[in-house]
């Protein structure tokens, strides 16, 4: 009604043409010339309409309080709304008094919004900019897409948090189950509903269309750009799968099959093999191992290839020793610089964190690959507090051991079996035997013993395996109570322990070492059967046995006699801590003990044959596998090599270790030339043994001609020994 009544004015102005009574003021010359929304008014806004000379120009119909805008603020990416174009919105301002003149001095621009569409985005432009590529050799990998370039004061947060939260249920329409009783009056209605309901549609009253469709809510994605996160970075790389690779793949997809495995419990072979019971294990041979270290590093396949990678690297650092202990290196026995002075070379040591100031108690090599060893640690003293250890160690790696066990109680003793290379007997200081199985990484227990069948609660110093025939082994021992026990598996896999012999305290005179008479004792001795620290089979005799007990007497024994020994001498004024038997003479037995003492005996005479002096407690002794009449001995720090056909007096060649360091054990190699030596701080040496006499074509025939020269001085030993001699030899007919 305002722009019709100004339009009426206007038409009476001109038509009067009377300037008094109308005015109007031509435009300010100092106004802009602006082109302002809706078109139909951008005319009047440059004009002043004055009647008798008062300004009644009609105000704007626009409230100049708001622009004159679109909603045209959304951010939607995927909005393809049309957008009306504009250039500017504009708020007019101007001053009025209640006077009522007052002129408009003209338009000022207050506000201004840029219409997204009128941007140009630059496709070419990559966004990659920034990218710092690790591997410089590395190309760049090339961009998916291209995204705009973005001003440099817009930054992206590096990562977006999204929150997830449960809406309120807005049940659009809800259809309830009514049910009614059958012939009540809401039934009746509901009959007559149904069927009305299928006249219409299914009846001869059918007229209604009925269409079936799926309806889905339209998804309108919204997102703005300020949600946009930073680019991850990207590089090329190079994979390469071999054929082998893929086959070894495929192969094991192919394996995936359930194993069957007999029944622990009944794996007797007295019913046919189709009545046996079986017991299913599925075994899933293509399990995927997962992409972490922890995960990896769990898995055989990986610690297989580091012990093998560790081989590599040790023999680079060891090789020069590994050819001397191999043999490949040797002196040349027709050197004009030859000269005996039984040299001690050493090669390496082996040792690690886990073994450091833990006494070695036992050592036992592997006799189907010499190259393994197994190492027990445990305690020294009697009342030491450690745990024990089993370290496998291998001459190829002397760096690290390739297994490591550890127990809860001290392990005393291990032995490995001679009909599976795997199996490693186990000795602990609590009386427990168990066998393990050395093929796994973590403790793999084949067989333990029960304490329904094993009643020794005393320390076990010695095992070893024993063969009745080619198939059976069993496991022999000898602990601190004097008990000689025979363990062996059943086909039920129970590890059954079975009483061998209990070695008793002796009493009166005995054969062998003659010692000073004892002062007569009134008072009840606390036990009567003294411990068996080491223990030999008989060389030639099966069933025969040989024990040195602490009471310094070695006893002889069989497995047919299981309450009595068959024979008994003194052979050390203190314990016997080990005994061995010359590889070219059976019948000679060398042993040692705590009298500071080596004392060399023939089966068959009372006395001693040879004694030789040490400063120490002799711990182990051992004769050299391809030298008659040499023998290493170990007695407390000191190392001492033997020469018998030389001098007995004292060693030819010592090699001394520090004073805080007590040798526990010692032993030659197969080959004859390495020694290797246990202390108490759990480290194993390994020596060369060099500058040595060659041995000569009679080994035997110098033996026995050094025994000889031993017994010089007394003629009825000689006697006894020739006559020894004729009756082995007859026997031997």
């Amino acid at each position: 009604m305002v722009e019709a009544e100004i339009i009426s004015v206007l038409s009476h102005a001109y038509s009067s043409n009377d300037p008094s009574v109308y005015e109007l003021s031509e435009p300010s010359t100092h106004t802009k010339s602006v082109k302002l929304t809706p078109a139909t008014l951008d005319k009047r806004l440059f004009y002043k309409v004055k009647v008798n000379g008062v300004n009644v120009t009609p105000d704007n119909i626009l409230d100049p309080g708001y622009a004159t805008l679109e909603d045209l603020t959304t951010h939607a990416a995927f909005d393809h709304r049309s957008r009306s174009r504009f250039d500017a919105a504009i708020k007019y301002t101007r001053s009025k008094s209640r006077a009522g003149v007052e002129a408009i001095t003209g338009a000022k621009v207050y506000a201004t919004t840029i219409n997204l569409d009128d941007i140009e985005i630059d496709v070419s432009i990559n966004t990659e900019e920034g990218v710092e590529i690790e591997d410089k050799l590395v190309s760049p990998a090339p961009s998916a897409f291209y995204l705009p370039k973005l001003p440099p004061l817009t930054t992206y947060p590096p990562e977006i948090f999204i929150t997830l939260k449960e809406t309120e249920t807005v049940f659009l329409i809800s259809l309830p189950c009514l049910s009614y009783e059958k012939g009540s009056r809401e039934g009746n209605f509901i009959e007559e509903d149904n069927a009305f309901y299928d006249y219409i549609t299914l009846g001869k009253g059918k007229n209604r269309k009925i269409v079936n469709e799926e309806t889905q809510t339209h998804i309108k994605m919204v997102q703005t750009r300020h949600t946009l996160a930073t680019r991850p970075q990207k590089k090329n790389a190079i994979s390469f799968a071999s054929m082998w690779d893929m086959h070894d793949t495929y192969e094991q997809i192919e394996q995936t099959v359930a194993e069957e495995e007999d029944d622990e419990m009944v794996m007797y072979q007295s019913a046919a093999a189709h009545m046996l019971r079986k017991k299913r294990k599925k075994i899933d041979a293509h399990k995927r191992v997962g992409k972490t270290f922890e995960e990896i590093a769990a898995t055989h396949q990986y610690l297989d290839a580091v012990l093998l990678m560790e081989r590599v690297l040790a023999s680079l650092v060891f090789a020069a020793q590994q050819k001397t202990f191999r043999g490949v290196i040797d002196i040349d026995p027709l050197s004009l610089d030859l000269i005996y002075i039984y040299t001690l070379a050493k090669l390496w040591t082996y040792g690690c964190e886990e073994t450091l100031n833990k006494p070695i108690s036992s050592i036992s090599f592997n006799p189907k690959y010499p190259n393994i060893c197994a190492i027990s640690h445990g305690k020294f003293g009697y009342a030491d507090v450690c745990q024990g250890i089993v370290c496998i160690w291998s001459t190829k790696n002397p760096r690290k051991p390739e297994r490591l066990y550890r127990f809860k109680a001290p392990v005393t003793c291990v032995s490995f079996s001679n009909k599976n290379p795997n199996w490693l007997a186990c000795g602990f200081c609590d009386g427990d035997v168990i066998i393990l199985d050395i093929t796994s990484y973590s403790i793999k227990i084949k067989a333990r013993s029960k304490r329904d069948t094993n009643p020794c609660f005393e320390p076990i110093w010695v095992i070893n395996w024993r063969s009745l025939d080619r198939e059976s082994e069993f496991v022999m021992t000898a602990s601190q109570d004097g008990r000689i026990r025979r363990f062996q598996s059943t086909k039920t896999h129970e590890f059954i322990s079975t009483p061998m012999m209990r070695v008793s305290a002796v009493e009166g005179k005995l054969k062998g070492l003659e010692t000073t008479k004892p002062c007569p004792k009134h008072d009840v001795p606390i036990t009567r059967y003294p411990a068996v620290f080491c223990m030999i089979w008989h060389p030639t005799i099966d069933h025969c046995y040989l024990v040195g007990t602490d009471e310094g007497c070695i006893h002889r024994c069989s497995t047919h006699y299981l309450n009595q020994h068959i024979d008994v001498y003194r052979a050390h004024a203190g314990p016997v801590t080990d005994l061995c038997n010359s590889p070219f003479m059976s019948y000679l037995l060398a042993s040692c003990g705590a009298d500071n003492a080596i004392r060399l005996w023939i089966e068959g005479m009372d006395d001693v044959i040879l004694t030789l002096t040490c400063q120490n407690a002799v711990n182990g002794i051992a004769f050299c596998p391809i030298n008659a009449t040499i023998l290493i001995s170990a007695s407390g720090n000191t190392l001492s090599v033997w020469d018998l056909r030389r001098k007995t007096h004292m060693p030819c060649a010592e090699h001394k270790f520090p004073h805080d360091v007590m040798l526990t054990y010692i032993r030659f190699a197969p080959c004859g030339h390495n020694v290797f030596v246990g202390d108490t701080t759990g480290r194993l040496h390994t020596f060369h043994l060099e500058d040595t006499p060659i041995p000569p074509f009679n080994q035997q025939k110098l033996l026995d001609d050094v025994i000889r020269k031993a017994l010089c001085t007394r003629p009825h030993m000689l006697k006894q020994l020739d006559k020894l001699m004729r009756f082995k030899k007859r026997k031997s007919y």
